[in-house]
């Protein structure tokens, strides 16, 4: 008896979703972020990125860690690089941990002056035991994360050299022999 490529199919739908699929409650519990610390989230965005960026420019950004963190999937195999043999995956959500710091850190975000928001800011890392910025979020806390999301990213390169550059942008040879436009709206 041959079976057929539809009644396989058939088996395996039935299959998936007679077993428990654990990966879906971790992705739900995921996707609410950050709850109700959006505005302690901006507020921290106000503080630690650029002023030059401007409201609009950080609540962008802001609105971008939110859509990276929404999309992260733990267990995700990462990218293992040029000669680099050893497969790795993503460890599990850091939104549990955004929203524990993000709460931790609310009510000097919403309630003080400039000053003591940096200090708060600065004394979290400090208790956090962070000493420098992360190549890429790695879930140790909210403030380090939101600022290694932004810094290593093509707009902040963009900025530092005040020049539209693209860094991770595919753009093809067509111009790369002129140098890259200056940023419009920025002095």
């Amino acid at each position: 008896m041959a079976i057929r490529r539809r009644d396989l199919l058939s088996w395996a739908a039935y299959l998936g979703g007679a077993l428990r699929l654990s990966g879906v409650r971790v992705w739900a519990q995921t996707a609410n972020f950050p709850a109700d610390q959006d505005d302690a989230l901006h507020a921290l965005a106000a503080v630690i990125l650029p002023a030059e960026l401007g409201a609009a420019g950080i609540h962008q950004t802001a609105e971008a860690f939110v859509r990276w963190v929404r999309g992260y999937r733990a267990g995700a195999e990462m990218d293992h690089g040029y000669g680099m043999t050893r497969l790795r995956s993503k460890g599990a959500s850091p939104a549990p941990n955004y929203l524990r710091h993000l709460e931790a850190v609310r009510e000097a975000l919403l309630s003080g002056d400039m000053d003591s928001k940096r200090q708060a800011i600065t004394s979290a890392l400090e208790q956090a035991k962070i000493t420098d910025l992360p190549r890429t979020p790695d879930g140790r806390h909210v403030a380090a994360d939101l600022m290694a999301f932004y810094f290593h990213s093509s707009d902040a390169n963009d900025l530092c050299y005040r020049a539209a550059i693209g860094r991770d942008l595919c753009r093809g040879l067509d111009g790369s022999e002129q140098a890259p436009a200056p940023l419009k709206g920025r002095a």
